[in-house]
C-alpha cells in the first residue's frame, strides 16, 4: 500500500498529527478492559487459529488475559513474571519478564499504543500511514511499524487506531518474514475502570506443576 497524503487526513494533519492523539489517549488510560480474539496464522501451514478470552490491563505492566475453551488458558503479567496456566494439563509456565523471546508475547501488542511512548516508538521503528478505512460510520487508520533493528521478534507492525478513540483496536505482528501473523483484536473496550491488584497475582493451585523454562 502507497502512503497516504497528508492531505488525505481528517483527524491529524499528517501522520505526527496521528501520533499526537495516540499519545494524548496513552496518557490518559491507566486500566483497560476489552474482549479479545487472538488469530494465529501460519502461511506455509494454511493453518489458522482463533481464540476468544477477556482481558484486564493495569499500568504499569500489569496483564490478566483469560482464554476460553477450547484454548482454555489464562495469562497473568505481574510486572517481574508471566505465568501461562493451563488447567486441564495442571501445569503453569513461568517466565521472568526481562528474559526469552517466550516470556514477552503475552505482553508485546501493548507496546504498541498502550504502554510504549510515541517518542520511544520512533527511536525503533519507522511509522507510516498505510490506508484509511471506514467502519460503519468510524474512520480507521492503518499505520505500519517496521522495526529498525533486523533482529526483531517482529517484521511488520500494523496498528488499526480508531478516530477520536486514539488507541489501537486491532493489532498485526508478523514474523518470519510474514509467514506466520498473529491477530489481536479488542472490543468492547472500557477505560479507567477499578480493577483490584489482586487480579494480577497468581497463586499456584494445589497439584499444579509449575515450570521454569529458562531457568
Amino acid at each position: 500500500c502507497a502512503v497516504i497524503s497528508p492531505r488525505n487526513v481528517a483527524w491529524g494533519k499528517d501522520i505526527d498529527g496521528i501520533l499526537a492523539e495516540i499519545e494524548k489517549a496513552n496518557t490518559t488510560f491507566k486500566t483497560m478492559k476489552a474482549d479479545i480474539t487472538f488469530t494465529r496464522t501460519i502461511t506455509l501451514l494454511e493453518s489458522t487459529e482463533t481464540s476468544q478470552g477477556e482481558l484486564c490491563y493495569k499500568k504499569p505492566k500489569r496483564l490478566y488475559m483469560k482464554f476460553y475453551p477450547p484454548r482454555n488458558e489464562v495469562n497473568i503479567v505481574d510486572g517481574k513474571y508471566v505465568w501461562v496456566y493451563h488447567p486441564d494439563e495442571k501445569q503453569v509456565e513461568k517466565y521472568e519478564m526481562a528474559k526469552g523471546r517466550q516470556s514477552s508475547q503475552s505482553m508485546s501488542f501493548f507496546e504498541f499504543g498502550y504502554d510504549e511512548s510515541v517518542e520511544e516508538a520512533k527511536k525503533n521503528y519507522k511509522i507510516t500511514l498505510i490506508d484509511t478505512k471506514e467502519e460503519g460510520s468510524k474512520q480507521v487508520y492503518i499505520l505500519n511499524l517496521k522495526p529498525k533493528d533486523p533482529k526483531s521478534q517482529y517484521s511488520d507492525i500494523k496498528l488499526w487506531v480508531e478516530e477520536g478513540f486514539g488507541l489501537p483496536h486491532r493489532i498485526e505482528l508478523g514474523e518470519s518474514g510474514g509467514e506466520v501473523v498473529n491477530t489481536i483484536e479488542l472490543k468492547n473496550i472500557k477505560l479507567n475502570k477499578s480493577v483490584s491488584d489482586k487480579l494480577f497475582t497468581f497463586d499456584v493451585p494445589r497439584n499444579v506443576e509449575v515450570v521454569e523454562p529458562f531457568k
